[in-house]
């Protein structure tokens, strides 16, 4: 196993997770509640998530692939998922959530936000041009990173405030962009090479 290419792939797929940009979630959705229930909103949101993006990490590719769909076409369509994705939340205005306690821990938390189009695309990239056990491992690792930086967050909040927050989370949008448009040069220039274009 490549560790530049997985290192590579953990840190693409947590920016596109986005753990720090969706702290302000985090802590709204979970204001009202103990700390107790705070550790088993984060606990399940990270499970429920890290499932979604595995079970699309063992099966979406044959899935996919049973219908003809091939790597340049995952790449192109990932990158235009992602490029969009990551567009949409970058220009969006700023809504509070209007749910609170533990039933958030699956929506919005784990779906769309941390397993949502975006992430699913990349981990079905990764499926497919590393393996499976590849993309697994990636997955593991974000969820650990994920857990570590949510459980993190009232600390994050105090050092870099919710403007801090803001600008960290259009960074992270803005790179997140740059890796779809990538991904779909890339996808467009595997079709040339095969000859499909």
């Amino acid at each position: 196993m490549d560790l530049h290419s997985l290192a590579l792939s953990i840190l693409v797929l947590y920016i596109v997770v986005d753990p720090v940009g969706n702290i302000p979630l985090f802590m709204a959705v979970t204001s009202r509640i103990g700390e107790g229930a705070r550790r088993r909103v984060l606990s399940l949101s990270v499970v429920v998530a890290s499932l979604i993006l595995a079970f699309f990490a063992l099966v979406g590719v044959e899935f996919f692939a049973y219908f003809g769909v091939g790597l340049g076409d995952f790449m192109v369509a990932s990158g235009l998922v992602l490029a969009a994705f990551s567009l949409l939340y970058l220009l969006r205005p700023y809504e509070a959530p209007v749910s609170e306690g533990v039933e958030v821990a699956v929506v919005p938390l784990a779906v769309p936000y941390l397993s949502g189009p975006a992430s699913i695309s990349y981990v079905l990239v990764l499926s497919n041009q590393y393996g499976k056990v590849f993309a697994l491992v990636v997955i593991v690792a974000v969820a650990a990173l994920t857990y570590l930086t949510l459980s993190a967050s009232r600390y994050v909040m105090k050092a870099l405030g919710v403007i801090g927050i803001r600008v960290v989370e259009k960074i992270m949008l803005v790179v997140s962009v740059a890796i779809g448009v990538s991904l779909v040069r890339k996808g467009v220039a595997l079709w040339l090479s095969e000859g499909a274009v």
